[in-house]
Order: C-alpha cells, then structure tokens, then sequence
C-alpha cells in the first residue's frame, strides 16, 4: 500500500472545496457539451441516456461479487485469515457505517454520472464537427514508426490463432466492466485520501481531453472502417482473418464493428467510433498507474492488462498502433495534472509526491 494513505487537510471545508472543483469542472464540461449539441442538432436523446444508465445498474451487483470475492481470495491465500467470512462481514458493516465515506462516494459517483453523460454528447459530435479525415495519415504514421510494416504484420503471426483472438476478444469486452469498476471504488475510497481526488479528476480529464478534444481535432475510423471509407484495401488481409476467425464460432469482434458501422450510418443515431487516441488503452493505462497507489499487486495486473489491451487494439482492427502510443501519454500526462490541481494550497490539499 502506498499512496492512497496520502490525505486531504484535516476538516470538512477541504473536502467540499475539492469536490466543488471536481463537480464545476463537470458541470461547465456538461453545460457545453449540451449547447454544442443543441447547436449543431446531434444529442444523445434521453432514451439512450437511460439505456447507458440501465447499463451501468445492471453491472453493479458484478461488481459488488467481484469485489467480495477478491476479498476472498486475498484473505484466504495472503493473509490466510482463519475466519474468513467473519472478517468479511466485519469489513462490510466497517464501510456501510462510514457515513462520511459514503455520502462522499455518492456525490462523486453523481458528478461523474454527469460526467459522462457529457461525454457522450460530445462525442456524438465527431463526425459533424470533422468527419473522419486522419486514417491515411495515421496508417502513414504507424508505417514510419514501425520500420516500414503495418503493426499488425509483426503481431498478427504471433496472435492470429482461434484461441489468442478470442483471449484479446474476451478481454477487450472485460474492459468497459472494469473501468466501471474502478471509478466506482475510486468514488468510494475515504473522501479524504487525494489519491482518490487525483484519479477522479484524471479520469475527467483523460476522457475530455483525449477522447473529445484530440479524437475530434484528429479524427479517424481505425483500420476496420479503412476499407468502408474508401481508402484502399491495405487492412483486407488483417479484416479477412478476422472474418475467418467469426466463423469458426469463437468469441469475435467482427459482429460489434459491423454493427458500430450501422448505427454510424444511421441517422440520429449515437456514434460510437473513434479512433484516435484510444481511449481503451488511456483509460487502461490510468488505472494501472491508480493500482499501483494502491497496491502493488494490483499495479502488476492492472500493468499487464494495459498491454494486452494495446496489443489487443491493433490485433483486433480498432486501432493504428499511434493510437495506443498517444493514449498512454494522454493518461501519464492527466495524472500528473491532476496531481498538481489536487495539491494546490487553494483547494486544501498538501504537497507531498503522488
């Protein structure tokens, strides 16, 4: 354990300064994303926010067995507790009478409810403010940098078997689960650990600046959707196997993109792609460098999950390696920014290292 024992100045008015910042911060981000929207006439509809929302509520009690069950496991095989279940219990009773840890995580979960809410109005907006433009350049890019070969060239014999696709498949669509996850442990963390407030803010401003600003600024389809833009037939190879490999029965990717290319097509409809940065591998990159303030362990796998799914984003067509590589600086650089806004004498917070 590390980090997270890093705390806010002792009193309330700390906390309510820095959860005030966190939620104008979101609340000025909303007001935009809505007005922008308004503007241009591409909402997210509240019918589709209530299915994002009705999404979310059906995970919640994973998560909650997830979270029981690592617990389990960690009490059985590292601390070897002998009574385990009674520990649990005492664990659980601890949490639910932390009155203050609890009405903290509720006020932080609303403010990122919002959050992305906001999000998704803003990305809904991409393909209007710039249509995808980028790809050439971007297959261009990930060309150069890999010594004259696509990266999928050098990954795809490596990883192009039935059963690593559908690891690299399976694991990708763990990771929306995950990152639900994580936030949410994030928001119920003790209100005063500035960790907790260093991943929240982050978070807000990973996903704002990488998957609104930048995926706008540069704005691509990704190597699935080359060919369908009318670019040329350089990914048919990597598309063909991929095709291949949805035959064979396996867990697959090729139903999810074919059906993304639909709702893109139709009108009024949320849009769901975006290439660059990948947001995949920023958000995966975040948590791993937030595991590590937590524990070690916990860094480790949250480490290597990042990097498979890099691997994964490239293998699987969504993503030019380029994607990934700004991806993890974008999340590098938000932690580190939100380390400095947390800590800032204004806000209440204190100046020791993240």
């Amino acid at each position: 354990m590390q980090g997270i024992s890093v705390n806010v100045r002792s009193g309330a008015a700390p906390l309510v300064r820095l959860h005030l910042a966190l939620g104008l911060v979101v609340g000025a981000y909303m007001i935009c994303a809505s007005w922008m929207s308004q503007l241009h006439g591409v909402g997210v509809g509240d019918e589709k926010v209530g299915a994002l929302f009705q999404g979310f509520l059906i995970r919640v009690p994973q998560m909650i067995f997830f979270v029981l069950f690592w617990r389990l496991l960690y009490l059985s095989y590292v601390v070897r507790e002998p009574n385990r279940v009674s520990a649990i219990k005492a664990e659980v009773r601890s949490f639910i009478s932390d009155r203050e840890r609890i009405v903290w995580g509720f006020v932080a979960t609303g403010i990122m409810a919002v959050f992305l809410i906001a999000f998704a109005q803003f990305k809904n907006l991409i393909p209007t403010l710039n249509p995808f433009d980028w790809d050439t350049r971007f297959m261009e890019l990930d060309r150069f940098l890999h010594f004259g070969q696509l990266p999928h060239e050098y990954i795809l014999p490596l990883f192009g078997g039935p059963y690593l696709l559908s690891f690299f498949t399976g694991l990708y669509n763990v990771w929306l689960f995950l990152m639900y996850l994580v936030l949410l442990i994030a928001c119920f963390l003790r209100p005063d650990s500035l960790v907790r407030m260093q991943f929240l803010f982050a978070f807000v401003l990973t996903w704002a600046v990488g998957g609104n600003l930048l995926a706008t600024l540069f704005s691509s389809a990704g190597p699935v959707y080359y060919g369908l833009l009318g670019l040329g037939d350089i990914y048919d190879p990597l598309m063909q196997h991929l095709a291949e490999h949805a035959e064979t029965g396996f867990v697959t990717v090729v139903e999810l993109q074919n059906l993304l290319w639909q709702f893109h097509t139709m009108e009024n409809s949320v849009n769901g792609i975006s290439a660059f940065p990948s947001m995949h591998v920023a958000s995966s990159v975040l948590m791993a460098i937030f595991a590590f303030r937590w524990c070690r362990l916990a860094g480790y796998l949250m480490s290597a999950f990042a990097l498979i799914i890099m691997i994964g984003s490239v293998l699987l067509a969504w993503h030019y390696a380029v994607d990934g590589y700004v991806g993890a600086a974008v999340a590098y650089l938000s932690w580190r920014a939100a380390g400095w806004l947390v800590r800032l004498p204004i806000l209440g917070g204190t100046a020791e290292r993240t």
